[in-house]
């Protein structure tokens, strides 16, 4: 007997076998009745089911349970139980212990049928069992929304109950044969339900095994035996699989509470397996290496609400926080995922989110933050290293929505010790340069987003803080050490440091104050928050006022000091409205506040010399103006003995430097805020009134220059705005636009930015052009410009055409030429007046070269107003020519002017040659004397100019040209030969143009002065020494002679 047990264990007999075969292979026939594929003669599903469950019971030799008498339903669930008998006994076979070779195959077909009849017994067994039970429920089991349950005849209650009981259990029999701690049968029956069917049968088991107590009614009572099959169950599942399988019962029957609860209650569970979050992960976004789809905001939603809902049974403080502990780290470790990067932004998201629960913020902001604020070497247990934590902040930010409370939360705390980290890296060269970007991205998005007051309050606890020690190796591992590494700033001010100390950059931080004020100040500008700087800048002020009527440590008020230098200077060097000056009303408090105590009773100053007044920012207010002049007086002071020094010293204000800063101040914000007055401000008029004092006061001239000023720019300033209103009325609309205009522009010639002094030429320019049709040339009507602000731009023009740069310059030429066009002889003639006149007497001979470029500066516009003159300058001629040939006949003038008057001329006869035939012969007459007087030739010695003082003869003879000697009145230079040469040209050939057009009957010149000039012209172009003259001067005999064969 006992070696018959021992064989039927390990080794079955062949018969043994052969039965089992013969027994599973009945089974499957049987089976295979009920799923049969061929088309059945009968046409309705109720007939087909019946005859498979008639010919099904034959070939099993067992009594059917049904008749064709019975309802649709009843025969569905007859067949559900067939299906799970033949199932039963298959897996019963093929899951015993054993050989698996001993086990009898399955086929393909075979498995196929078996995975139908599973689906057979789910879909026609117990998923209509479990709905007819729910509907059997009162309404008080069911959510409001949820759609009320059916009438149902309480006898079937009790039926449907057990035969759902019995279903499920047998269901899960096949997975725990043996009981809850049976081993899973390695079958593929197994594999299927695993794979396929958890989701479904978990459905029915909860809601029978964890049925309140509320809906018990007679034997319908809770399944005990279900709870540990089903713990089991998820137990033996991965967590993914589980969290999938527990969703799709959740979804399937959220209207039931009891059943959504345990639902819930059994995710949480799952979560806090380990690696639960991956699984949840898994589950809900899949599986996919590198996926980096769109996520939809529902997935994100979900796993972020599953995350945050603490199981039912941890809802006290200890059990939420040992929740959170768990599922918190996990997080943290997808934030890193590189496998999965979807992983990493639904963790970033479900982070965000899991930041607005406290419990589970404190563990995550501890996590993140611990690293960068406690040392490595006090021992803190913490898996994070200092990179992982500035990796995980930065992929939080960059995956998150753009919240600034998130941010906030993140950042705030460990701001300083980010600013810090940043600036230390900065000044290693070896730091790994994408690591510096993203931390300066990451503490400048908080600053961009972090609220006034917070922002603010950082700041000034980042100034009031210690500086941090870091140490970052070449491998871009980084530590925070107990202290800075950096040496003391008093130790940098040796004897043998002495060089390298006054090397450095004005802006060097050689005392090592933290924060770096110039660094700082740039950080500020960066991330381009006026409020805060603002803020900053006014408590900065006042704490430096405080900190020297106190005994503060001196390296806290130098940082103080220094901080308000580079807040006045780097504020000045970009756009001042997003700098300290964006606010004007603090500033404007706290110049209240600096001028109030100024007036408070004097007390007599230190024996000891004040240094020079450092807050002075250079160009603000008159005292700007000598800053040169005071400095160069200190520093002599300075250099003197101190024992020298006079001990009757003057008595001064106790914050001399405040109140020449806070009047700056006021000042710029003036300057800045051009509609800022009493008018609109009131704290102007107590600012006003507390000015008075100050500028009678003669104990500090730089206090009372400024005081003045101010108290005058604020006088002028109320005038205008009050006088603005009034001057509208008397105008018309168009005529108040060009006034507007015009006061624009002057308000732009003011800028110091070239481009805006060239926008308001413009718009002079702009304003005396008349307007043309766009398909004629034809002026159109414009309101005319106010006579009397002519003078005015005409002496604008006039001086930007001295401007060196060339775009101001043109835009002045262009102006004049279009006031000439606008209002005529009168601008025309100032012009000429300013080109030609006081060069008579003793004035032209000592002509400076200013005065010269002046008027060839000024021919340079008259040339652009004759170009575009065109055949209207017949008009002008007269007003033109005789000043200009009188210019060119003053041989006591500069020859450069004289050579420019020679251009001017040859301007207007290549413009319309015609206008100047009434001074043809006095031209070309004048023209051949010059020629036949200023011409060198190769043997004449060229006429000697003054040698300079200290110039060697050779450097002389090398300098002696017209550029080099622009008011030199030496007539021998080429250029001025070359001009008379190239005006002849000119006249020769418009004046056969005319003759050829029929316009002169014959050539204006008599034949005594045609002679003569071809006489000069060869002459010339024989012996001069100048190569371009004696080419020039034979092109002129050319036209010459062309202009005798155009009279023939």
């Amino acid at each position: 007997m006992k070696t018959a047990v021992f064989l039927t264990k390990t080794n079955p007999p062949s018969f043994l076998l052969t039965a089992m075969s013969s027994k599973l292979s009945m089974l499957l026939d049987a089976g295979s009745v009920l799923v049969e594929s061929q088309s059945p003669t009968q046409s309705d599903l109720k007939t087909i089911l019946q005859s498979r469950l008639v010919r099904y019971h034959e070939r099993r030799g067992t009594q059917a349970t049904t008749d064709a008498s019975d309802s649709l339903d009843k025969i569905e669930r007859a067949t559900a139980l067939a299906s799970l008998d033949v199932v039963e006994g298959v897996q019963n076979m093929i899951g015993a212990e054993g050989d698996p070779d001993d086990i009898p195959a399955i086929g393909t077909r075979d498995l196929a049928q078996l995975r139908t009849l599973i689906s057979i017994t789910i879909k026609w067994g117990i998923d209509p069992l479990l709905a007819k039970l729910k509907s059997s429920w009162p309404a008080k089991a069911f959510q409001a929304s949820a759609p009320s349950p059916k009438i149902v005849e309480i006898s079937d209650v009790a039926e449907d109950f057990a035969l759902l009981s019995s279903m499920t259990l047998r269901f899960m029999g096949l997975l725990f044969p043996s009981g809850p701690q049976s081993p899973l049968p390695q079958t593929l029956v197994t594999t299927t339900i695993l794979s396929r069917h958890v989701g479904q049968i978990l459905s029915p088991c909860i809601a029978l095994g964890w049925l309140p107590k509320s809906l018990n009614s007679g034997e319908a009572v809770a399944v005990d035996a279900l709870r540990p099959l089903t713990m089991r169950l998820l137990a033996v599942l991965p967590p993914s699989q589980a969290i999938t399988a527990l969703g799709a019962a959740l979804s399937s029957h959220r209207e039931v509470p009891h059943i959504r609860r345990n639902c819930v209650y059994l995710l949480g569970r799952q979560i806090l397996r380990p690696f639960g979050v991956r699984g949840l992960f898994a589950a809900v976004l899949g599986e996919d290496e590198g996926s980096e789809g769109e996520i939809g905001l529902e997935q994100l939603e979900h796993i972020a609400r599953v995350l945050g809902t603490v199981p039912t049974n941890m809802k006290d403080e200890a059990s939420e926080s040992e929740f959170f502990s768990v599922t918190v780290p996990q997080l943290l470790a997808l934030i890193q995922e590189v496998k999965y990067p979807h992983y990493r932004q639904a963790a970033a998201f479900a982070i965000s989110r899991l930041c607005d629960t406290p419990a589970a913020s404190k563990i995550i902001l501890s996590a993140i933050h611990t690293p960068l604020l406690i040392p490595a070497s006090r021992g803190s247990i913490n898996e994070f290293s200092a990179e992982k934590s500035l990796s995980t902040l930065m992929t939080l930010v960059l995956n998150s929505d753009p919240s600034p409370t998130l941010i906030s939360t993140l950042i705030s705390p460990i701001f300083p010790a980010l600013y810090s980290l940043l600036y230390h890296m900065e000044q290693v060269k070896t730091s790994d340069p994408e690591l510096v970007e993203s931390l300066r991205g990451l503490v400048t998005t908080w600053g961009r987003v972090i609220g006034q007051e917070e922002g603010l309050s950082t700041s000034w606890y980042l100034i009031h803080s210690d500086r941090p020690g870091w140490r970052v190796d070449i491998e871009g591992h980084i530590e925070r050490l107990e202290t800075t590494d950096e040496p003391t700033g008093l130790s940098l001010l040796t004897p043998e440091d002495q060089a390298n100390v006054e090397e450095m950059d004005e802006t060097a931080n050689i005392l090592n104050l933290f924060p770096d004020p110039a660094h700082f100040v740039r950080f500020l500008k960066t991330i381009d928050r006026s409020d805060i700087t603002s803020d900053l800048f006014v408590r900065l002020l006042e704490s430096y006022r405080e900190a020297k009527a106190s005994d503060e440590d001196p390296l806290r008020t130098l940082l103080y000091l220094q901080l308000v230098m580079q807040l006045q200077t780097q504020s000045t060097t970009g756009n001042t409205s997003t700098g300290i000056l964006a606010k004007p009303s603090h500033i404007l408090s706290f110049v209240k506040h600096a001028l109030e105590s100024a007036n408070a009773p004097m007390r007599p100053a230190p024996s000891t010399r004040r240094s020079p007044n450092i807050l002075e920012p250079k160009g603000l207010g008159l005292h700007g103006l000598r800053i040169v002049d005071e400095v160069e007086a200190q520093e002599v002071t300075l250099d003197g003995d101190s024992d020298d020094e006079d001990e009757d010293t003057v008595s001064t204000a106790p914050d001399d430097e405040i109140t020449e800063t806070a009047i700056n101040l006021l000042l710029s914000i003036l300057e800045v805020h051009e509609d800022l007055s009493a008018c609109n401000e009131p704290l102007l008029d107590d600012i006003f009134t507390l000015l008075e004092p100050l500028a009678a006061n003669d104990k500090s001239p730089s206090i009372k220059t400024l005081a003045r000023e101010c108290r005058m720019v604020m006088t002028a300033r109320l005038a205008s705005t009050s006088a603005a209103g009034a001057s509208r009325v008397r105008r018309g609309e168009e005529e108040e636009d060009m006034h507007a205009t015009y006061q624009k522009a002057l308000k732009l010639l003011q800028d110091p930015i070239l481009p805006v002094r060239a926008h308001g030429l413009l718009l002079l320019r702009q304003l005396v052009t008349p307007k043309r049709s766009s398909s004629t040339s034809v002026p159109q009507h414009k309101p005319q410009l106010d006579p009397a602000l002519m003078p005015s731009i005409l002496s604008i023009f006039l001086q930007s055409i001295q401007d060196d740069d060339s775009y101001i310059f043109l835009n002045a030429v262009q102006g004049l030429s279009a006031m000439v066009e606008t209002n005529g002889k009168d601008v025309l003639g100032s012009l000429v007046k300013i080109y030609s006149t006081g060069l008579d007497g003793l004035a032209a001979s000592v002509s400076t070269k200013h005065d010269v470029d002046t008027r060839i500066r000024v021919g340079e516009a008259l040339g652009q107003v004759i170009r575009r003159c065109g055949d209207a300058l017949g008009i002008y001629v007269d007003t033109l020519a005789p000043p200009i040939f009188h210019v060119f006949r003053s041989s006591h003038l500069p020859t450069t002017l004289r050579t420019s008057a020679l251009s001017l001329l040859t301007e207007c006869e290549n413009t319309y040659s015609l206008a100047l035939i009434p001074y043809t012969v006095d031209l070309a007459d004048s023209m051949i004397d010059l020629l036949q007087l200023e011409s060198v030739s190769n043997t004449q010695p060229p006429k000697p100019t003054k040698p300079e003082q200290g110039v060697s003869p050779e450097r002389q003879r090398s300098r002696d040209t017209m550029d080099d000697q622009p008011t030199s009145t030496n007539t021998k230079f080429p250029p001025l030969r070359r001009a008379a040469l190239h005006f002849l040209a000119i006249l020769a050939r418009a004046t056969t143009k005319l003759v050829y057009d029929g316009v002169l009957e014959r050539q204006p010149f008599p034949p005594r002065l045609m002679q003569r000039a071809k006489t000069t012209l060869a002459y010339v172009a024989s012996v001069d020494n100048d190569n371009i003259v004696r080419v020039m001067a034979r092109e002129a005999g050319e036209c010459l002679a062309q202009l005798e064969q155009a009279e023939l």
